[in-house]
């Protein structure tokens, strides 16, 4: 009986002896990850709290994913329909998808300064 309890004391210290180790291993992988998701999503601290256009908005979010794209609070902008924000005619008239009743249609400056949209002037 006393080669079998050698025996199951001595199998036991080699089970249990690894168990240190092997703990340790696990958390140094654990604390790698961590780094390795750190260093992954630095790129999107930099747009946190920013309103950015809408395909950048979907790359990020194919990217790094919704969660944490709104945990960084980032927002997609509205794009406004009736104007591409800048003025034509020298300042005397606004690019517009369409002209309000008040204006009408420069065509001298709509095709080289608005593009799709019409250059409407004041009458």
């Amino acid at each position: 009986m006393e080669r079998k309890s050698f025996l199951s004391v001595f199998f036991i210290v080699l089970l249990v002896s690894p168990a240190s180790i092997l703990a340790k291993t696990i958390k140094e992988e654990g604390e790698t990850r961590n780094k390795r998701q750190a260093q992954i999503l630095l790129p999107i601290a930099s747009y946190a709290g920013l309103t950015v256009t809408a395909p950048v908005f979907a790359a990020l979010v194919a990217a790094y994913g919704i969660y944490a794209v709104t945990r960084y609070a980032i927002r997609k902008t509205r794009i406004v329909m009736y104007s591409d924000s800048h003025s034509c005619a020298n300042n005397r008239g606004w690019c517009r998808e369409s002209c309000f009743s008040h204006e009408y249609t420069d065509w001298a400056n709509t095709f080289g300064v608005c593009g799709s949209y019409f250059c409407c002037r004041p009458y």
